[in-house]
């Protein structure tokens, strides 16, 4: 199967709520093993959470079905593992993209 690589950013959060967050996001996303490779950072310049997935799946879909609930799983992850200030977070899909096999 072909693996599918997307990259989300998070606004609405400061950088202390992010790296106060981040090792338990890293640690949630470990518990779910479709979601392959996850990376997450603080973005200085954009003043986001950017965080980085991969799963298998022959869809770049991010939204909706099995193989398409990247964003929705990212989500969970992250209203579950950062205590934020913000009312207002938002998500955003930066890009989404097939990997070539190696």
């Amino acid at each position: 199967m072909t693996r599918i690589r997307t990259q989300i950013s998070v606004s609405g959060f400061t950088r202390e709520e992010v790296e106060t967050g981040l090792t338990d996001l890293l640690a949630e996303f470990n518990e779910r093993p479709w979601l392959l490779a996850a990376a997450a950072r603080w973005d200085d310049r954009r003043r986001r959470l950017v965080v980085s997935i991969e799963r298998e799946g022959e869809s770049l879909a991010v939204q909706g079905g099995d193989t398409g609930a990247t964003l929705d799983e990212v989500w969970d992850c992250v209203i579950a593992c950062f205590i934020h200030a913000s009312d207002s977070i938002h998500f955003d899909v930066d890009a989404t993209e097939f990997l070539r096999r190696r």
